[in-house]
């Protein structure tokens, strides 16, 4: 399967389907249709992209429409000449393949079901993700976990995901994901997280940040149930447990922690949503004691994930603790955090820091408005909106209406892009937003300037992102199927996170300074799976409808 997808990606990468019909346009290595190679609802608008390094002109075929390729879009990326393709009024169910002259498109569904085959493996990824005991390879892992770092204190913290393509663990993303699949009604995987949230804070004012550091990443490089990281215990020991202080944390390395909010706020959403009134409680007032930003740990490298805002956390805890309680203190208080939160502030930004804004969509807001009165629902319509807005200025400016910025972890931000717009959608009505959601989402499944979904091994007969930066994959040639990769940055991200020979580039024609994804496993920045990343694109999938 791996081998066929990289043929397939090069012939794909060069405008090049061998099935072809014959046409009237013959320079066809320089010709592409980028298209949503996962499918499309009926009702769904349904935007090709058609791009060139020369001018074109004609018309373009899908089922049976048949319709002009419009206006030249200008260059965008490595394309001089970009065309919108639009076949919107398809809705017949069917599989189908979009040609414009001896170019095709890959093959791809409209129906109902498009995207029924995609949610069983993104929770097969989240699964295989799995620390402690693996469902997915039979084995037990980080049976030790963990010893604190300050106390010396031996712990019970197993359990949780490891992060990426890492043997660590960050309860920042492992709080989110547990609340975002509470909410996405995947309660199998939602109770595995909430078991080690449960576990991280086990007094009034105490939380862990993190299980383990960057020293699993020095040699031998292993799978999980073979860890034989060191961190003073011995190989294959006990791992660090990272208390959050509230203060610059790291012994060589400083974080710029100022505050506990964040993390101690998003894991009570979560503990709330797994009905565990008490331990909810007891985080959301470590929470409100304790504001500002936990952020995790950098021990061998600078890097960390270094958010910064936590009102969204704080106003999500108490909008779950009101739903569950109907206390009213908590719904004042929800509302107050709520305006304090308000719009997401990395919307419209060229750039930000890694994980500045995490988990970038403010879920509180779509929790908190059905039991808020009819101002305070426009209110926070309104924060969503000019997020939203702020991108559709952007996103109108290219052929591909991307409107969010190529940041590592560029998919985190698209993804919640369109999951926002989606929420916004069904909570007011308003769908001025929904086209430009829908073309967030095929960004992610192969509309994008690489012709290549950024979901690995899906859909299953496409193009999609085939070598991850992954250590089952590079060890046991065992593909993270329904992983979501870091996806796309801009080159000088790219440039100084390269470490490792990313081999022969078979993209090297999709390449520029807007955009470079490498399919490989030396590109950790743009081809590594990402757990809070997949778990969004799984709760967007299940609001789509």
């Amino acid at each position: 399967m791996i081998i066929h997808s990289i043929i397939f990606a090069l012939a794909a990468a060069a405008g090049i389907m061998t099935d072809a019909p014959a046409g009237t346009h013959s320079n066809k290595e320089e010709v592409w249709i980028r298209v949503n190679q996962a499918g499309y609802l009926p009702g769904d608008s349904k935007i090709a992209v058609l791009s060139s390094g020369q001018p074109l002109s004609g018309t373009f075929e899908v089922g049976a429409v048949s319709s002009g390729i419009g206006a030249d879009c200008g260059a965008w990326g490595p394309f001089q000449h970009n065309y919108r393709l639009n076949f919107s009024s398809l809705k017949e169910p069917g599989e189908y393949r979009i040609r414009f002259g001896e170019i095709q498109s890959p093959a791809f569904q409209i129906g109902d079901g498009a995207y029924q085959d995609v949610l069983p493996k993104l929770r097969e990824f989240m699964k295989l993700q799995r620390c402690g005991d693996n469902p997915i390879t039979g084995e037990k892992c980080h049976q030790q976990d963990g010893v604190d770092v300050v106390t010396g204190e031996r712990l019970d913290l197993t359990g949780g995901w490891h992060d990426a393509a890492d043997r660590l663990k960050h309860m920042i993303t492992t709080t989110y994901c547990t609340a975002a699949l509470f909410l996405a009604d995947e309660e199998e995987e939602a109770r595995h997280g909430a078991a080690l949230l449960k576990k991280i804070h086990p007094a009034p004012g105490v939380i862990y940040v993190q299980i383990g550091d960057d020293r699993d990443h020095l040699p031998p490089m292993t799978l999980w149930h073979d860890d034989q990281s060191d961190y003073g215990w011995g190989p294959g020991g006990p791992r660090a447990a990272w208390r959050a202080t509230g203060k610059p944390e790291g012994p060589t390395y400083k974080n710029e922690s100022d505050g506990l909010a964040n993390l101690a706020g998003r894991c009570s959403a979560a503990l709330m949503l797994a009905g565990d009134r008490e331990a909810a409680e007891s985080l959301y007032r470590l929470a409100c004691a304790n504001p500002g930003c936990a952020m995790s740990v950098p021990v061998r490298a600078p890097y960390y994930y270094g958010e910064s805002t936590y009102f969204d956390d704080l106003e999500w805890a108490a909008a779950e603790l009101y739903i569950a309680t109907r206390e009213t203190r908590y719904l004042r208080e929800a509302v107050d955090y709520a305006r304090r939160a308000a719009e997401s502030r990395w919307m419209g930004k060229d750039r930000h820091g890694h994980y500045e804004f995490f988990p970038y969509v403010n879920l509180a807001h779509w929790r908190l408005y059905p039991h808020v009165d009819e101002a305070m629902k426009d209110e926070l319509a309104a924060f969503y909106r000019i997020g939203l807005e702020r991108i559709r200025e952007r996103a109108i400016q290219n052929p591909y209406r991307l409107g969010t910025p190529l940041v590592w972890c560029s998919t985190n931000n698209v993804i919640a892009f369109a999951l926002q717009a989606r929420l916004y959608q069904k909570m007011t009505g308003d769908n001025r937003y929904e086209s430009l959601a829908a073309e967030a989402r095929d960004w992610i499944f192969g509309r994008n300037p690489w012709g290549v979904s950024f979901v690995i091994g899906v859909p299953e007969h496409g193009v999609y992102a085939s070598r991850p930066h992954h250590l089952f994959y590079h060890i046991k040639n065992h593909l993270p199927v329904g992983g979501l990769v870091d996806g796309p940055v801009y080159k000088e991200i790219n440039d100084n996170l390269k470490y490792d020979s990313f081999g022969e580039d078979a993209l090297a024609r999709f390449q520029s300074d807007i955009g470079v994804y490498h399919d490989c496993f030396g590109d950790f920045s743009t081809n590594e799976p990402i757990i809070d990343g997949t778990v969004s694109l799984i709760l967007l999938l299940n609001e789509w409808p």
